[in-house]
């Protein structure tokens, strides 16, 4: 019974690991171009977004300064 156990747990890691590799080989990479591309997007909004924020921030501070 042991022994049994033992190969039953030893297929089914093995399973998972081929399981694992066929999901790997299923991932299609992006090429270079669009990587640099949507980055260089990416950084852009979070840099604008990172702006606005900012303002407003500063309007609402200055906004509590009059009040108070």
């Amino acid at each position: 019974m042991a022994d049994k156990e033992k190969t039953t747990g030893k297929q089914k890691k093995g399973s998972w690991f081929e399981g694992l590799r066929a999901e790997f080989n299923k991932i299609i990479w992006t090429d270079k171009n669009t990587l640099v591309k949507q980055t260089v997007a990416v950084v852009v909004i979070t840099v604008i977004l990172g702006v606005i924020i900012s303002v407003f921030d500063s309007a609402i501070l200055h906004g509590i300064n009059l009040v108070v």
